[in-house]
């Protein structure tokens, strides 16, 4: 598990007793809040019965905080990212928590019980924990707990790097100097040459640890060329039980965000623009899973009679499937019900003058293929329930970028395929800020920000503003 590989484990474990203290005088606290004489049982009892909310929500809060990095050391974390955590921690934990005691012991479920347990966990965890948080940057800002650091090379790199360390006091890190070899690559760091020292060239690495107090050298050598210096540097430091950190902006991408991974004992540099998020990638899928088959049951009824209107209304079959491309380009078979005629691939050479949408998509507003029934079916968005079933089957997701034929993905530049690097969903964010009647490079860049900011809380928010835009039957065709 990632916590063994970047976390502190005592550190860790205080934050997850802390949590856990909260938690239970949370629980107890909407307990109390909650009790009455007509519950039939004392306050005792009635605490002991909610120890399950208690339980599954500790559980799920450990998950959830490794996957969002929730109990690493603060030392570069702001308080946004704490409190933000904290609060996606939370209200995922607490969906956790309904889901689970609702399956374990229906009886026990309390919805007034619950609401004033997650508010409180909030309450009680956010405030503790930014009160930790500033109470380290304030033992910092006094000049306690600073680790002593040593930058190597004077180039772009380091000025970055040196740039924050001395914009955040909160940090903690003290920089004794720099070693470079060539004094005239000095001057990228002339904006602090009043705050920096040179120590010498590299060579000198060994005299300066001897010299000062180190506890951590970092390293800003470009490694293509510098690899067996900076090998001699890393290898000397560990050797003396100095930590060594290496910048690791090997390939400084535009968009893609950079992380270590670990297989087995092997460290990995992941570079991805798609959400890696483990656990709330879990959670999408278990909701994903969850809605379709429940919806596909619900309106099982609904689905034989739109089945039996579209048979009355037109030839052919009641559904319509079509191969698209789904994530990094498998294919798979999609699922609607019929809203044109039978023949309507056949006869869609015949219009390709009258293609209304630009770049590489094809839509006309007013289809001559579509049926009397086909036009309602698709104000309604009718048309797209049977894709609850791609969703069940893992193919698609409820919220994500639509997906397309093949054919019209061969026209896409290389940027636009970024689209299939996620699951397609059923709606996504640019059908709710207009559906079809955005222009195409507008949609596609709405779904690229979707994938760069996607968090199971904006699924929510899109899933809501999609049940209204289906309901005002707005920008639908």
């Amino acid at each position: 598990m990632s916590i063994f590989k970047e976390h502190s484990i005592p550190y860790a474990l205080l934050l997850l007793l802390l949590d856990s203290a909260c938690v239970m005088l949370a629980i107890f606290l909407a307990t109390v809040l909650v009790h009455s004489p007509a519950v039939g049982m004392t306050l005792e009892a009635h605490f002991l019965q909610h120890l399950l909310y208690a339980a599954i929500f500790i559980v799920a809060w450990f998950c959830v905080g490794v996957s969002i990095h929730l109990f690493r050391s603060g030392r570069k974390d702001d308080l946004f990212f704490q409190l933000t955590s904290v609060g996606k921690a939370t209200l995922i934990s607490v969906a956790f928590c309904a889901m689970g005691t609702l399956y374990l012991n229906p009886a026990q479920a309390e919805a007034q019980v619950l609401t004033y347990f997650g508010v409180l966990t909030l309450a009680f965890v956010a405030g503790y924990r930014a009160f930790l948080c500033l109470s380290v940057w304030g033992v910092r800002q006094w000049g306690l707990n600073f680790k002593y650091v040593i930058v190597v090379g004077a180039n772009e790199r380091s000025y970055r790097l040196i740039a924050s360390l001395l914009r955040h006091a909160r940090f903690g890190y003290h920089i004794i100097g720099i070693i470079e070899d060539d004094a005239s690559r000095l001057s990228y760091l002339r904006e602090y040459e009043h705050r920096l020292v040179h120590l010498g060239g590299f060579r000198d690495l060994e005299r300066v640890l001897a010299e000062h107090v180190v506890d951590e050298v970092h390293i800003c050598l470009p490694v293509r060329s510098c690899y067996e210096l900076i090998q001699s540097m890393a290898h000397f430091c560990v050797g003396l039980g100095v930590s060594v950190r290496l910048v690791a902006d090997l390939f400084p991408l535009r968009l893609a965000t950079s992380r270590v991974c670990h297989i087995e004992d092997i460290p990995m540099l992941s570079l991805s623009t798609a959400p890696e998020s483990g656990f709330q990638l879990a959670v999408k899928r278990l909701v994903d899973v969850i809605v379709s088959f429940v919806l596909l049951v619900l309106l099982s009824p609904l689905f034989l009679l739109l089945a039996i209107a579209i048979k009355l209304d037109s030839p052919g079959p009641a559904l319509f499937s079509q191969e698209r491309v789904g994530l990094n380009q498998r294919r798979f078979r999609m699922i609607k019900f019929r809203s044109m005629v039978a023949n309507a691939e056949a006869l869609r050479k015949d219009l390709e003058d009258l293609n209304e949408a630009d770049g590489p998509v094809f839509k006309i507003k007013n289809d001559p293929r579509v049926t009397r029934l086909g036009r309602i079916l698709r104000k309604s968005s009718l048309d797209e329930l049977p894709q609850l079933v791609n969703v069940l089957r893992g193919e698609m997701s409820l919220v994500g970028p639509r997906p397309l034929p093949p054919s019209e993905i061969e026209l896409y530049s290389w940027d636009q395929r970024r689209r299939l690097s996620v699951k397609p969903g059923m709606t996504g964010l640019w059908q709710v800020s207009g559906r079809s009647d955005l222009p195409f490079q507008e949609w596609v860049d709405l779904d690229l920000t979707y994938i760069d900011n996607w968090s199971i809380l904006q699924d929510f928010m899109i899933l809501m503003k999609t049940f209204r835009a289906v309901f005002q039957a707005r920008g639908a065709a």
